[in-house]
């Protein structure tokens, strides 16, 4: 209809001039804006303060300061590799030190059993019985099985004597002794120099037949968490994590914390599992609780240009930058600029440390194998110049093709 208005030929000059201007500048911007309308994340260093060149000696360091955050940037190399090795773990509080590992005696207190056995004396043991006899008690109509069977009388107690709230037991002919916070040998020279005013020369022997009054607790990634009792042996850490069924598979060996009335200590168990060190297993008290955290609040994040972006738990152990861009299935062969390989790691006061990775030479990602990760590192493998040009021209075409196309529907 509009074609053949006599209006047409003036509007189709200039629909047509503007459309073919306004294309032209598209692609004028397309070409001068270039990388910095590109879609998506990317480093965009400026040429001045790039950071990418690999050279050896002492790793040189620039700041960016971009909202308030400065960001720290280093090349990886030789030399700061060396750097951080030697370098201690992440700053942070300073933790206490392990206590020293002292073996004591262990000491009654209420709530325990003790066995007391005057020889030549029967009716001396056995609290609370006249006699212990056996009867027989049929299972199952065709199986029977020995119980013990004893006559009412006193106590009540077959296993032995319990030591009261008041840290006190009752015996015959010498009544309440107390006991709580003394060694068996110290209860045994007790009652016999009680006793010999009534039994001349007694014979005792005191044990512990139940360990009831002190406890230690295991929590965290262990597979059976609970409390489990502490007796004449002196109870360590490994000690208590095996009482523990173990560690399950998800558990942070390195983090592991040790609460002693209430202060909190470290504990390296990967250190002592696998390394073998033994100051990391310590002996343990009444009241200590063991820790064992999980390991899936430890993770790294792979983004950017590789060929699947992965939020990685980091493995019991030390984790590379080589293994971690491997488990996201390496760098992306059509888009990812080999040379532009970061870290970010979360400094102090609004500080970011950037190491910055030249992976386009294959010699150098031996150095990505020698640079350990820490929990919550940020890898980012930025994208090559020409793939976020393509990127921009993606986005941009079909509104400038618009501006030129559309102007064939006057013709």
């Amino acid at each position: 209809m509009l074609k053949n208005s006599f209006i047409y030929g003036p509007f189709k000059s200039r629909l047509t001039q503007q459309s073919k201007a306004a294309l032209g500048l598209s692609l004028a911007l397309l070409t001068l804006s270039g990388c910095a309308l590109a879609p998506g994340s990317y480093m965009g260093v400026p040429p001045s303060q790039d950071t990418s060149a690999q050279t050896g000696g002492e790793p040189q360091t620039t700041e960016l300061v971009q909202g308030g955050i400065t960001f720290r940037l280093h090349p990886v190399n030789g030399g700061l590799i060396a750097q951080l090795s030697s370098r201690p773990a992440a700053a942070g509080p300073i933790s206490p030190r392990l206590p020293p590992s002292m073996p004591s005696t262990y000491l009654v207190r209420s709530g325990d059993t003790l066995r007391v056995i005057v020889w030549d004396r029967p009716e001396l043991n056995n609290p609370g019985f006249s006699a212990l006899n056996t009867s027989i008690v049929s299972v199952g109509g065709s199986e029977s099985t020995s119980v013990p069977s004893a006559t009412a009388g006193g106590n009540l107690d077959p296993v032995g004597r319990v030591v009261q709230p008041d840290g006190t037991i009752y015996f015959p002919y010498v009544g309440k002794v107390k006991v709580a916070g003394q060694t068996t040998d110290a209860i045994r020279t007790d009652l016999t120099s009680r006793l010999n005013k009534v039994v001349k020369n007694p014979q005792l022997d005191v044990t512990i037949s139940s360990y009831r009054s002190q406890k230690v607790y295991v929590s965290g990634a262990v597979k059976a968490p609970g409390s489990l009792a502490v007796t004449d042996t002196p109870e360590t850490v490994a000690d208590a994590i095996s009482g523990a069924g173990g560690y399950s598979d998800g558990a942070d060996l390195g983090a592991a914390t040790l609460n002693r009335g209430g202060q909190v200590f470290p504990l390296d168990l990967y250190a002592f599992f696998y390394n073998g060190d033994l100051s990391q297993n310590v002996l343990l008290k009444d009241g200590d609780v063991v820790n064992v955290p999980e390991r899936r609040f430890k993770k790294v994040f792979v983004l950017g240009e590789v060929t699947k972006p992965v939020s990685q738990v980091m493995p019991v152990g030390p984790f590379s930058l080589s293994e971690a861009i491997a488990d996201a299935g390496g760098l992306s062969q059509l888009s990812a600029n080999a040379s532009q390989v970061y870290v970010f790691r979360q400094g102090l006061n609004r500080t970011v440390e950037v190491f910055h990775l030249d992976a386009a030479s294959p010699g150098m990602l031996v150095l990505a194998d020698q640079f350990q990760l820490q929990p919550r590192d940020v890898v980012f493998v930025d994208a090559a110049h020409v793939t976020r040009f393509y990127r921009v021209i993606s986005q941009m075409l079909p509104f400038a093709s618009s501006l030129y196309f559309g102007s064939q529907v006057f013709k």
